[in-house]
């Protein structure tokens, strides 16, 4: 395999290595207790769960250190301290020694993919080690040989720069299925594999097998000396390192006290030992391995590498155990991986971990976006696009990203609403790489600010496409080209309007000063946007209208598989989360107004029904007053039910849906919440500014408003989104159908040349969407003969509806 920069760019981790876990149990010994023992010094003995613990036993009196260890561990641990994204693959077991497996691991900095096997125990390694250095290994391999093709991630495979693995593994059968399938998976991806021979004694038992997979998938091999010259059927490290060297792209021949060798191509490298007080062997040529790798992910000179492999190898052997004393961390700091200047801006990037982890669930339910992955990564659909999304900042828009960016996007991302960031989640895509300027509680200015950063690409270039929620990326661009076209726009009097907008307008007013060709310059490179949300598509529309849309867009809202299913079971779901983590009210008896009876409020209006309320809608639309209606639910007007309301939602995305004199006559405490896309449904500014008012902060993004009479309304979100400022927004399991919505049009708007307008997705793209999330619901479809296709007019495969089918 070739190595270069493009292999490695856009991967979350820097090295994902599989290997079998192994608790380490460090103990000096003197070696009369090793002939006691019956093991012969220097060697590595496999014993029975029973004899490991018949050998502990005796061993009870000597004080031993525990640490996390296994060769692949080993290597992501020293590859971490020196600054490179690192996560482990294995199987331990559901006990004590599996936990604190788990907690070293991740105090390592290693991400840790661990999973737990309920019959087998942890497997452990009591390394011996004797007073001149020898380390000798009694290995119980517990839980570790349970790993299976079912333990495999492929997409953390996918997104890794380099797959690292050991030999040891490669003997059992079974476990070398999952390797050869994981290493499959890497190949096709462009992932680099390295593999560590291991052991002398298991390349002899498996040599023809070994060398046929060295040969057809692996890029860089370690080996000691005596495994290089067991591996090669030569007598001379040197040679066996040229003979090796010919069936992979690198070969690394350790030679301990004397140094080491690297092949590419033609090329030798010596590289001198780096002298150090031994201590002990374990783990050095884990340690080394990690310097290595360090070097090809950062594209060092192969000499250079291997002195740093020497040294942090050294420095091990100068340590207790299999691993850098903490004393020694400081030594490898010049070596580590240096990061680009950072270009993000969010609340706390030491969240990223736990943003991961929660990542990690969320792909497990999102079947769509996991498919596109599987069907597209290879092909890179979004190759060369440059996409900005305006989205709200959460776990379940993280594998969003992760899946434009595993197309081939480069991606820059804010969030669309200034209580809807999940700081982990935001922490998570950043450490991954992703430019995201995004956090909890921002202010408008900050918001605005956000914004303008997203349009700045690398080489001072702009997006291609844009990724929109509620169309404020999309109306700033457009805005910012007026201003240009227009300055005078500047001087208009903006006082009456809200405070978005004013702020906008300074952020824009600023802009134009320091280059009056920012806008003009992006959105030349402009090919279109995908609108998440009713509001956005409504601006759209109107934009358009007002032959004022300058690029065409695509209305992912009304995808069938978007609106009826986001909207309405989204909402039913996240709307009473939003309340009752924000207030802890009990929803059963009370009476609820829910503001609007589209397709929102009807997800709205079943939640808070189906929570025990008695539930009023308001419309202005006939049908849906009837729809409304039929369902039993009482529709009034707004004044109608000021004296009997407990609880109102605004859904409607239109503006001075309750007003302040509305809030002036509700009950006291009524609580007052939005969950359509903009604040102004509620007039929040009104509120603050009225006479006599006072305002108290009762815990984030919940206010209670006092009046002068001394009744009190509670405010959510202050007016905002309620089931993201109060809550973590939609379930993944419905945001997948969005979202894979979402890269379609992305991919439609990167392929295809569109005229300027407002499309939508065609039908078939709807059912696909809806097909690829039946499994996970154990959902089977009833198959259509020829005859009954032929009856009704519809092929076989679908689509089954006409565009003018309503849902």
């Amino acid at each position: 395999m070739k190595i270069n920069k493009k292999t490695m760019e856009g991967k979350r981790w820097d090295i994902l290595g599989i290997g079998s876990p192994l608790l380490d149990m460090v103990i000096n010994i003197e070696e009369d207790m090793l002939r006691q023992l019956n093991i012969k010094k220097g060697s590595m003995n496999l014993v029975s769960e029973k004899e490991s613990k018949n050998i502990l036993s005796k061993l009870s009196h000597i004080k031993g250190e525990l640490a996390a260890g296994g060769s692949v561990s080993n290597t992501l641990s020293g590859a971490s301290a020196l600054g490179n994204r690192a996560a482990f693959l294995g199987v331990v077991g559901k006990d004590e020694h599996g936990k604190i497996y788990h907690k070293k691991t991740e105090e390592d900095g290693v991400f840790s993919h661990l999973e737990y096997h309920n019959s087998n125990a942890t497997g452990c390694a009591i390394i011996c080690v004797t007073p001149d250095g020898e380390r000798t290994m009694i290995t119980y391999l517990g839980a570790s040989l349970n790993f299976a093709k079912d333990h495999i991630k492929e997409d953390e495979i996918r997104n890794s720069k380099i797959l690292h693995i050991e030999a040891y593994q490669l003997e059992d059968p079974n476990i070398r299925q999952a390797l050869l399938y994981a290493i499959k998976i890497a190949k096709d991806s462009n992932v680099m594999i390295s593999l560590d021979l291991s052991d002398a004694g298991l390349i002899q038992r498996n040599k023809k097998l070994f060398k046929s997979i060295v040969a057809e998938h692996i890029d860089v091999i370690f080996a000691n000396e005596k495994e290089a010259m067991e591996f090669s059927d030569k007598k001379d490290p040197r040679k066996a390192l040229c003979e090796i060297s010919k069936i992979c792209s690198i070969a690394v021949v350790k030679l301990g006290e004397k140094g080491s060798l690297i092949k590419k191509g033609k090329k030798v490298f010596e590289i001198k030992p780096h002298k150090v007080e031994m201590i002990n062997t374990n783990g050095a040529g884990d340690m080394y391995a990690a310097g290595i790798l360090h070097g090809l992910i950062n594209e060092l000179d192969l000499q250079d590498a291997g002195a740093i492999a020497s040294h942090v190898s050294a420095l091990v052997v100068a340590s207790v155990g299999a691993r850098l004393d903490k004393k020694h961390i400081n030594l490898i700091s010049k070596y580590k991986k240096m990061e680009k200047q950072q270009d993000y801006k969010i609340k706390d990037i030491s969240l990223a971990d736990y943003g991961r982890k929660e990542i990690i669930i969320a792909e497990k339910e999102m079947p769509g976006l996991m498919a596109l992955r599987k069907k597209f990564g290879k092909k890179k659909p979004l190759k060369g696009a440059r996409i900005l999304g305006s989205l709200h900042m959460t776990i379940q828009t993280a594998v969003l990203i992760e899946t434009l960016v595993e197309l081939g996007a480069d991606v820059r991302w804010v969030s669309c609403n200034i209580f809807s960031t999940q700081d982990h989640a935001a922490a998570a895509i950043a450490k991954a790489g992703v430019p995201v300027f995004a956090w909890k509680g921002e202010t408008l200015e900050e918001y605005w600010w956000c914004t303008e950063q997203a349009f700045k690409f690398d080489g001072g270039k702009g997006p291609n496409l844009i990724v929109d929620d509620g169309s404020d990326a999309t109306l700033m661009l457009h805005l910012g080209v007026e201003v240009e076209k227009d300055p005078k726009i500047l001087k208009k009097n903006y006082s009456g309007k809200g405070e978005d907008e004013k702020e906008l307008m300074k952020i824009l007013a600023r802009i134009y000063q320091e280059n009056p060709n920012f806008w003009s310059k992006i959105i030349k490179d402009i090919k279109g946007v995908s609108e998440e949300t009713t509001t956005g598509v409504h601006r759209l529309y109107q934009m358009f209208d007002q032959k004022r849309l300058l690029f065409p867009a695509i209305n992912v809202n009304d995808s069938v598989t978007k609106s009826k299913f986001d909207n309405l079971y989204g909402c039913r779901e996240s709307l009473a989360d939003g309340i009752k983590r924000g207030t802890d009210v009990m929803v059963a008896g009370k009476v609820v107004v829910v503001c609007g009876y589209g397709d929102v409020g009807k997800g709205c209006a079943q939640s808070m029904s189906g929570f025990g309320a008695r539930v009023i809608v308001t419309e202005i639309d006939p049908i849906c007053a009837l729809q409304a209606a039929m369902e039993g639910f009482e529709v009034k007007t707004i004044e109608e039910s000021l004296d009997e309301a407990d609880i109102y939602v605004t859904t409607t995305g239109n503006r001075d849906i309750i007003t302040v004199e509305h809030m002036e006559k509700m009950k006291d405490e009524s609580i007052v919440c939005n969950i359509g896309h903009f604040d102004n449904e509620i007039q929040v500014e009104k509120l603050e500014k009225f006479k006599g008012i006072k305002e108290i902060n009762i815990k984030p993004q919940v206010d209670k408003f006092v009046f002068p009479d001394g009744h009190s309304i509670v405010l959510l979100s202050r007016g905002r989104l309620v089931n993201l400022g109060n809550a973590t927004g939609h379930p993944s399991f419905v945001m997948s159908a969005s979202f894979t919505n979402q890269v379609l049009a992305q991919m439609e708007l990167w392929q295809k040349k569109y005229a300027i307008g407002v499309y939508t997705l065609p039908k078939k793209l709807d059912e696909e969407v809806a097909r690829l999330h039946l499994e996970k619901l154990g959902v089977s479809l009833t198959k259509l003969s020829k005859k009954q296709a032929d009856y009704i007019d519809v092929p076989i495969e679908g689509p089954y509806k006409p565009e003018r089918y309503r849902y």
